[in-house]
C-alpha cells in the first residue's frame, strides 16, 4: 500500500485535480457509469472549495496529487429530501464531495486511506455522521463505502437536473 498525506487543496492544485477529473470522467464513461458526464466536477467547483476551505487533495511522500475531495461541514441542499431515511435528523453532518483517486494508482489501497483520513478528519469535529451520494451503477463507489461500513439510506434527487443517486451515511 502506497502511504498518502492529506492536506487542503492549493490554488497550485488545480490543473492536477481536473486532469484527476477528466481521467475519472472517461473512466466512468468507458464503464458505463452516467456520472460527471458534463461539467461537473469542475474548474468553478474546485475554486469554490478553496474559497470554502472544503478541498482537500491526497499527495505521495514526493508531493504528487493523487486524490482529491471536498469535505463540506455545511447541509447539503441536495440531502433535504430523501426517498428514505438518514440515520441521523437535522443538519449536522459533513458530506464528502467530488471523491476522486488517480486512474494510475486505483487498486493501490490510495482510495481507502483517503476516505479513512477524511472520516478521521471529521469526527475530529464531533460531527454526529458522515454522508455521501453516488451514482447507483458507481459500484466501485459502493464498495469503497462498504468497506468503512457506510449504511445506504435511500436516494437523493439533485436539485440542478432532478438525477437520482444513492445516498449513505456513517454514525461516527
Amino acid at each position: 500500500m502506497m502511504t498518502i498525506q492529506v492536506r487542503l487543496a492549493q490554488p497550485t492544485d488545480e490543473s492536477a485535480v481536473n486532469a484527476l477529473w477528466q481521467s475519472a470522467r472517461q473512466r466512468l464513461h468507458d464503464e458505463k457509469i452516467p456520472q460527471w458526464q458534463e461539467e461537473y466536477p469542475g474548474i468553478a467547483d474546485f475554486e469554490n472549495d478553496l474559497h470554502t476551505g472544503e478541498g482537500r487533495v491526497a499527495t505521495l511522500t514526493d508531493g504528487t496529487v493523487v486524490g482529491y475531495a471536498a469535505l463540506v461541514t455545511e447541509p447539503d441542499p441536495n440531502y433535504a429530501q430523501i426517498d428514505g431515511q438518514w440515520l441521523t435528523q437535522g443538519n449536522a453532518y459533513a458530506t464528502i464531495h467530488r471523491f476522486v483517486v488517480s486512474a494510475t494508482h486505483l487498486h493501490h489501497g490510495i482510495g481507502s486511506d483517503f476516505m479513512a483520513q477524511l472520516i478521521a478528519e471529521t469526527r475530529k469535529s464531533h460531527l454526529p455522521s458522515v454522508r455521501i451520494d453516488t451514482h447507483a451503477v458507481n459500484l466501485p463507489m459502493h464498495h469503497l463505502l462498504g468497506h468503512f461500513s457506510f449504511q445506504h439510506t435511500g436516494t437523493v434527487y439533485m436539485l440542478d437536473d432532478g438525477t437520482a443517486r444513492d445516498a449513505f451515511e456513517l454514525l461516527l
